[in-house]
């Protein structure tokens, strides 16, 4: 029981430190793709809208139609 008890305060401790490190960093004016391209807000929103991507892991995944050139 002791070592759950170490290894939960263990998960609450990291859980705290990616929560500052996520405000730390603040908002991306756009979406992160997975090769690390950058892409405006407004598109991403338009291609999530549109089916053609998706979020996973906050990083957005689909496919670049000629409309949503970046």
């Amino acid at each position: 029981m002791r070592t759950y008890l170490a290894k939960r305060r263990q998960e609450i401790a990291l859980r705290l430190q990616l929560e500052f490190a996520r405000q730390a960093a603040g908002k991306a004016p756009g979406y992160l793709t997975i090769d690390g391209e950058s892409v405006p807000y407004d598109l991403g929103l338009a291609a999530l809208n549109s089916g053609s991507a998706f979020l996973i892991g906050g990083l957005l995944v689909g496919l670049v139609t000629p409309s949503d050139d970046f």
